[in-house]
């Protein structure tokens, strides 16, 4: 994986998107290829392991329903958002703020934008 496009690819994403507060790319395993967040004390660790958690327990949900395979999982919690987007290789979650309801259908275009980037 390249290093250099991958901090580009985070920086222009995050640029563009005003309601993205932070972006942690890992790998199927849980560890951190690049984390980038706005807010002090994030361990992009903890989130890179749940984010591969969840994802793998959605996937899971997801074939079990016989629905196919996992294109997103979206949280919502009290004070923002988080989009956990998956390839094969790469699991991108994306962290907006509350603020960011009325645009997350933009998000969650523009990280699976940065998704196909970074791996394509």
């Amino acid at each position: 994986m390249d290093q250099a496009k991958i901090e580009q690819v985070v920086s222009e994403t995050m640029a563009a998107n005003a309601d993205l507060e932070g972006i942690v790319i890992c790998d199927a395993k849980g560890k951190v290829l690049f984390g980038h967040t706005i807010s002090a004390g994030t361990k992009h660790a903890d989130i890179a392991n749940l984010a591969v958690k969840i994802a793998a327990n959605s996937s899971q949900l997801a074939a079990g329903l016989d629905k196919g395979g996992l294109k997103e999982v979206s949280i919502a919690s009290d004070n923002g958002f988080a989009i956990i987007l998956g390839d094969v290789k790469l699991v991108l979650t994306g962290i907006a703020g509350e603020g960011a309801r009325e645009s997350l259908g933009l998000l969650r275009m523009a990280l699976r934008r940065a998704l196909l980037k970074i791996v394509g």
